[in-house]
């Protein structure tokens, strides 16, 4: 699932409308930037000083407390870590990262060498 901005479903909870909202955030918010997020269309980027307003405007509407997982809804699966060639996942060193992709083996070359070393 993806994250959506649920501005709408808010709204329709709460007994609201955007044009409420609107008048509730007139001067702070542009009237269009309130509608498209109230209509959901494909919100891709949010202000923060433009939801903060919004925020604060639901909450003086609401008399809640509004926090941020309140208008956006869905859920974000984990990412793969991304691996190297030698099937590891990359470091914070570029070096080391090319030396892994360079020689996919080394780690288990490696692994010969110590076994093969005697401890004192």
């Amino acid at each position: 699932m993806t994250l959506r901005f649920s501005l709408d479903t808010f709204l329709r909870e709460h007994g609201l409308t955007a044009y409420r909202l609107v008048k509730e955030t007139e001067g702070l918010v542009a009237r269009g930037s309130v509608f498209a997020m109230a209509r959901g269309e494909s919100v891709k980027r949010v202000d923060l000083e433009n939801l903060e307003h919004i925020m604060a405007a639901l909450g003086a509407l609401t008399g809640k407390t509004v926090q941020v997982g309140d208008l956006i809804a869905g859920s974000v699966e984990p990412a793969q870590v991304r691996r190297s060639a030698a099937d590891v996942p990359y470091t914070d060193d570029e070096e080391t990262n090319e030396v892994l992709n360079d020689h996919p083996d080394i780690l288990e070359r490696l692994s010969r060498y110590n076994d093969r070393k005697v401890p004192s």
